[in-house]
């Protein structure tokens, strides 16, 4: 069967499993046990794959290559599974409270090697231009306690922090969504990353960040500009870590 076949008939599967009749989509807190078992699949499919190519290539992996691992792995993705993927990334997030712009407009899509930087050990990639040249800039200024938490993310990446965010907030999407962006819908694939302070750990990934002399030097000096504010209009919590490098649209 050819992928168009294959995909015309994850369609004809993705009924079930359609945004607003599935469990994971109700408002309400649930426990994990609420989670659709699709989701877990999925998760353990997308597990394998990053273990297979490894977490840094994982950030830039294709859709399409995605398959073709799993495939390979033994852990093929099922025509429901590849519906269920596709009504996630097709769908307006609006319905569950997410009012940011679709910044990829294919899930298919892929991010060329030409474009991208390898920061060193990082474990992450940069989009080459105004990113790596904000990058620098600030490292420049900060020195070795900067470092680049995450950076491009293609819509494989996005969907399995998407899907694993959905399994810890026991399906409750609109909790998903104040931290994890749809997959289609983060500015990392465009340009945007995150920075932290070296030996702060899981406090880069909270109010904690904009304490430290790293925030304050970079942000009072207007060296970085933060994408989801206090009170932002995407329906997004507050993140001072992470650096808007894009104007939106996809344009840097």
């Amino acid at each position: 069967m050819d992928r168009r076949s294959f995909l015309s008939l994850a369609v004809a599967y993705s009924s079930s499993f359609a945004l607003g009749s599935a469990e994971e989509f109700i408002p309400s807190s649930h426990s994990i046990k609420s989670v659709s078992p699709v989701i877990k699949t999925l998760l353990d499919k997308l597990n394998t794959v990053q273990d297979h190519v490894g977490y840094v290539k994982f950030n830039t992996i294709s859709f399409d290559e995605m398959l073709k691992i799993a495939l390979h792995c033994k852990k093929g993705l099922t025509p429901s599974e590849i519906g269920y993927i596709e009504t996630i990334f097709y769908s307006d997030p609006r319905r569950y409270g997410f009012y940011g712009e679709r910044t990829v407009p294919r899930l298919t899509a892929v991010i060329p090697e030409k474009d991208i930087v390898y920061i060193k050990k990082s474990g992450h990639f940069l989009l080459r231009g105004a990113a790596t040249e904000k990058y620098a800039t600030i490292k420049s200024l900060i020195g070795k306690d900067l470092i680049l938490t995450s950076g491009v993310r293609a819509p494989v990446k996005q969907l399995h922090l998407f899907l694993k965010k959905m399994v810890s907030e026991g399906g409750n999407l609109r909790m998903v969504s104040t931290s994890i962006a749809p997959p289609g819908f983060t500015f990392h694939s465009v340009g945007d990353f995150d920075i932290g302070k070296v030996g702060l750990g899981h406090g880069n990934f909270s109010e904690k960040f904009q304490e430290t002399d790293v925030f304050k030097k970079l942000h009072d000096g207007g060296y970085i500009t933060i994408r989801y504010t206090s009170g932002n209009p995407y329906g997004v919590r507050y993140e001072p870590w992470h650096i808007k490098v894009t104007s939106g649209n996809g344009t840097a």
